[in-house]
């Protein structure tokens, strides 16, 4: 049977739930992707059709399965989810804060789009379940469908204490 396995990455990650609950462990990934050389990045993987993904806890119990439609934001190392843009390639990036309820998450947007499509509010309105937004070295792949408001800034998005 180990034939029919599909060869999967582990990429350490943090998971917020809808409900609050936070999970830390690793999401695996297949390592090796039809579009390019390598594992298929995190984002790729999220944005699959398939309702469902592996998850395994640090504090073990063996891995659980997760409903992507129940993920407010899964953040992990920006270095294990690069490659989305191609190297040497300029792209706009789109600085912003992002509310979705009570969680607040700033940094930029990378708009990989036709001229005429270059706005926040295109890529938002992309097909995609997940957007990346690249806050220094995490990356945070936030479900779209738990954005509650988007501000766009000038320049980085200035983190507010309360």
């Amino acid at each position: 049977m180990s034939e029919l396995r599909v060869p999967m990455v582990a990429l350490a990650a943090h998971v917020i739930c809808a409900d609050g609950r936070e999970l830390r462990g690793r999401l695996f990934v297949p390592a090796d992707a039809s579009r390019h050389s390598g594992p298929m990045r995190a984002q790729e993987w999220l944005n699959e059709p398939t309702p469902f993904f592996p998850f395994e806890r640090d504090e073990g119990g063996g891995a659980v399965l997760l409903n992507k439609h129940d993920i407010v934001v899964v953040t992990l190392d920006a270095e294990a989810d690069a490659g989305d843009v191609l190297e040497g390639v300029q792209v706009p990036l789109r600085h912003v804060k992002l509310e979705c309820g009570s969680f607040r998450f700033f940094g930029s947007i990378a708009i990989d789009m036709p001229p005429n499509q270059c706005r926040v509010v295109d890529h938002l309105n992309r097909f995609e379940l997940f957007l990346t937004l690249r806050d220094g070295e995490k990356h945070h792949l936030i479900q779209k469908q738990r954005i509650t408001q988007v501000v766009e800034a000038e320049g980085p998005a200035e983190r507010e204490e309360k």
